[in-house]
């Protein structure tokens, strides 16, 4: 009885310290934006702890008890939403911990789990389909359009505009889900180095980018967003269905080309000091986009890297 107790106690003081570091985490976040990013990473990192060493219950109402707290600073919704991308990721980190599950699975199922999280708090339906904020900014650009053009271009200029925000809308899911893969990955790395620090030793890992092998069964849902173009007869639902995967599948052949870029130095010396070159204008330049894509769907194709043992 008295180890129980001891245990329990040991417990209260280690959730007391976890929720006071991801509160003060929380606060340096909102207030210092200039380190927010990587601030915001590190919330998860106490919950996921707490899960990992106490258990999920514990982890969970730690993450409550952050929810309340971080009301008081910021509002209601503002800790809603905070909680619901770094709460339920560092829930889901110390469920995967402590269960030894592989680093694939954690990063699946972290993503996945504050995505749907994230879009629950943020409502996304009524964004995609014609939610306030996105009327709103639709009708102020149309308005600054209005000041700066007239007659045809006027016309070419709005409609610009309207195309431009229903690929914004219908891409948000999968951006969604794209954000959440990265804070997971992102967030899993902090926390390995953090947590090899503290002594804890078994905690999976992501291999080296080289390595990476993204699922293949992308070639068949890439080949059915293709297909669905031809089926979709304007409805809605359909479209946004088929826009969201065509995306989905092209982040992931992107990822898979930077994979097979990381490993060509291993035959082409010369491409070490362009890769970071490539990545960075793969962002921002659609051609290079487009040659790192193609490049990630011909490995997958052919699986080059894998036959050859990454060597």
């Amino acid at each position: 009885m008295d180890e129980y107790r001891a245990g329990e106690t040991n417990a209260v003081v280690l959730a007391g310290m976890c929720t006071a570091l991801a509160v003060v985490l929380s606060v340096i976040g909102f207030y210092m934006p200039l380190i927010s990013l990587v601030v915001f990473l590190l919330i998860p990192l106490p919950i996921a702890y707490l899960g990992m060493k106490e258990g999920t219950s514990w982890s969970i109402i730690v993450t409550a008890g952050i929810m309340i707290l971080d009301s008081v600073f910021f509002g209601f919704i503002s800790a809603a939403f905070l909680c619901a991308i770094f709460g339920v990721l560092g829930v889901i980190l110390g469920i995967c911990y402590r269960n030894k599950v592989s680093a694939t699975v954690t990063l699946a199922a972290g993503a996945v789990g504050q995505a749907f999280a994230a879009m629950y708090i943020l409502n996304v339906p009524p964004m995609i389909f014609g939610g306030e904020a996105m009327d709103t900014m639709e009708q102020q650009m149309m308005g600054q359009m209005a000041q700066l053009y007239s007659g045809e271009l006027l016309t070419q200029a709005q409609e610009n505009v309207k195309q431009m925000m229903d690929s914004i809308r219908k891409s948000i899911p999968a951006a969604t889900l794209g954000a959440a893969f990265f804070y997971t990955w992102a967030s899993m790395t902090l926390g390995k180095k953090i947590f090899t620090r503290l002594g804890i030793k078994d905690i999976p890992g992501m291999p080296s980018l080289e390595r990476w092998e993204l699922p293949r069964f992308f070639l068949g849902l890439y080949v059915l967003a293709f297909a669905m173009q031809y089926i979709t007869n304007g409805n809605a639902t359909l479209e946004m269905i088929q826009y969201n995967l065509g995306l989905a599948c092209v982040l992931v052949f992107w990822l898979q080309g930077l994979a097979a870029l990381w490993w060509m130095p291993r035959k082409y010396p010369f491409v070490r000091p362009l890769r970071w070159i490539i990545a960075i204008l793969s962002v921002i330049i659609g051609m290079v986009q487009m040659i790192v894509v193609l490049l990630g769907l011909s490995d997958m194709v052919l699986q080059y890297r894998k036959k050859r043992n990454y060597e």
